[in-house]
């Protein structure tokens, strides 16, 4: 019970820590509990699901007056710790007992019950590697108790080694994102959440703005939420989403102070990442839960929260890969919806020549990568940096 609580004040649980420190006086028992009640301990109580068992605690105590002189044990130092003697109390009830305590609110309470569930210290750092990215994404990683019944960690679609790998490629290697996570004394995964850093904030108006978002944070236990909210808020981090949910990606709460706002602060706020095409080295897509559009902007990619012109993708997809919305020209990066040509209308009159005998290829084709390509994309032996562009811009899609 002891460490239980010792660790939940050190994970941030103030009725944990006021516990303890009536605890710690030299005081007899009555002065400190009402009632009878003494020699306290914990028992877990473990539910069993398919990647892991949700833990509750309970108290147990010996509610008995030991002294009393028909009690039937009297005497007998092993009596407090006999099935027959001793109750179980819930945590919330186990509050109640300490006559010195204040009362606490009920969110207060619910961060109380869900620290005693995890007999560990939390440690909360950002990471930048493409291992770390793996790391906490895959689900043999993470810790295999909860304190609900529905983890979102455990649940999350992309936790197998396949989509980890996919998440972790995407992030570090495209979007350059970092990630906050939570583990456990034996860095078990208790938490992660996507940093973004160096977005714009669009502001009809006035000027943008730069900041930061920590994005949806998926967790095993839910007190996590709250010590994850804190590490961002202290690296400096702008924004928080305000629903830690899919379907709201615009609103957000302000974690620091930035434009107009206050900390706490609500706001929607549209929300855009700059990519530079050239930075994608693999394939595929992570199921996104706020940069769900992804559009050609010059020669940079652009990931917002929001509809925009030119917009290529949308990024909410579960299959490992971007859901196409429009077509990239390969010869000048224009977006079109003819799905029927590779080309945008303007283009096609460059590559291809009508004749009575049907659309014939101008020039001849150039190998490529085991392919065959128009000359017209290359020069000097070299693909045009259009049709790079293009091909990098087409490993987002199961094509």
């Amino acid at each position: 019970m002891k460490s239980r609580l010792q660790n939940a004040a050190a994970n941030g649980s103030v009725v944990a820590e006021d516990i303890l420190s009536e605890l710690g006086k030299n005081r007899d028992a009555s002065e400190i509990i009402r009632g009878t009640y003494n020699y306290f301990t914990t028992k877990r109580i473990k539910a069993n699901h398919d990647s892991y068992h949700k833990i509750r605690i309970m108290f147990t105590a010996c509610a008995k007056n030991l002294e009393h002189e028909n009690f039937p044990d009297k005497g007998n130092p092993s009596a407090p710790w006999f099935k027959e003697n001793r109750t179980d109390i819930d945590p919330s009830t186990f509050v109640g007992l300490f006559r010195n305590l204040p009362e606490y609110d009920s969110e207060e309470i619910k961060y109380f019950i869900s620290t005693i569930t995890l007999d560990s210290r939390v440690t909360i750092r950002i990471y930048s590697g493409m291992k770390d990215f793996y790391e906490a994404y895959c689900e043999d990683n993470y810790t295999i108790t909860t304190d609900n019944d529905v983890s979102t960690l455990h649940s999350s679609c992309m936790r197998t080694e396949e989509k980890a790998r996919n998440a972790a490629d995407f992030y570090r290697n495209f979007a350059g994102a970092k990630i906050l996570v939570a583990k456990d004394k034996d860095s078990n995964i208790l938490g992660r959440a996507i940093i973004w850093e160096g977005l714009r904030w669009h502001r009809e108006y006035e000027e943008d703005v730069d900041v930061s978002l920590m994005d949806r944070i998926y967790t095993s236990h839910t007190f996590v939420i709250d010590m994850m909210r804190d590490a961002a808020k202290k690296a400096g981090i702008t924004f928080r989403k305000k629903y830690n949910d899919f379907s709201h990606q615009r609103e957000v709460v302000a974690l620091n102070p930035i434009a107009e706002l206050e900390e706490d602060d609500e706001t929607s706020a549209d929300l855009v990442l700059d990519v530079p095409v050239g930075q994608w080295h693999k394939r595929g897509v992570p199921y996104l839960d706020t940069f769900i559009n992804l559009t050609v902007n010059g020669e940079c990619l652009e990931l917002s929260n929001y509809y925009i012109g030119n917009q290529i993708a949308d990024c909410q997809s579960t299959s490992g890969y971007a859901t196409r919305t429009a077509y990239v020209c390969p010869c000048c990066n224009r977006v079109h919806n003819d799905s029927y040509n590779k080309f945008c209308g303007q283009c096609i009159s460059e590559i291809y020549t009508e004749t009575i005998f049907g659309r014939v290829l101008n020039g001849h084709p150039v190998p490529y990568k085991g392919e065959q390509y128009p000359s017209s994309l290359f020069k000097r032996g070299k693909p045009i940096p259009q049709l790079k562009r293009y091909l990098q811009i087409e490993r987002l899609f199961n094509n």
